[in-house]
């Protein structure tokens, strides 16, 4: 069985979009919405455990979890890593579509060999603690730091074992599509689906 089949995959779909307007999940690019395109990524490096984390829309190849926590990224973590049924999942949010699978499975393959709480991707010393590897087993310390005020996902990492593993990429495949210049940056770029 390889690392990919042993691991699951949290997409965090569940923010309110204010700075795009409408949900940007079900924007759509290379001819399939944000969301889904994340999914079929998962599926194409082998992850069949996949959860859609505070999904509101109809459109979602996935199993779609509600989340009625609200407290940002960290909920949406909490509430996929209570619902996955290997010990760690991939974390990646809906809103950078380009990231690289073979980055991608870079980060999982450490993250076994190195048996950390937390993997996460650096490119270029730019930190994404959104992109990367959490075990199940932090799910009491981010309920934890859910009972707070400081709602960081660095500070659960802060709290545990972390790396960041560097990727050496390109910048434009961690466009990250918050605005509507954002996503017409993404129309127009010639990469298919991140690949």
């Amino acid at each position: 069985m390889s690392n990919y089949e042993k691991i699951s995959a949290i997409i965090l779909s569940g923010g309110l979009s204010k700075r795009m307007g409408k949900d940007k999940c079900d924007l759509e690019f290379d001819g399939e919405t944000l969301l889904n395109l994340q999914i079929d990524k998962m599926k194409s490096i082998g992850i069949t455990d996949i959860i859609a984390s505070g999904y509101r829309g109809k459109d979602c190849k996935a199993k779609v979890i509600s989340d009625d926590i609200m407290k940002g990224p960290l909920s949406g973590i909490l509430l996929g890593l209570k619902n996955i049924i290997n010990d760690r999942a991939f974390v990646i949010s809906v809103d950078v579509p380009l990231v690289r699978v073979e980055s991608i499975k870079k980060v999982i393959d450490y993250s076994f060999e190195k048996d950390l709480d937390i993997v996460m991707m650096r490119h270029n010393g730019n930190r994404e603690p959104l992109m990367g590897v959490y075990k199940k087993s932090l799910i009491n310390d981010i309920e934890k730091i859910l009972k707070g005020d400081k709602l960081s996902v660095m500070k659960l990492a802060d709290a545990v074992n972390y790396e960041f593993l560097d990727i050496d990429d390109d910048d434009k495949y961690y466009l990250n599509v918050n605005y509507k210049d954002d996503y017409d940056k993404l129309l127009k770029i010639n990469i298919k689906g991140g690949k």
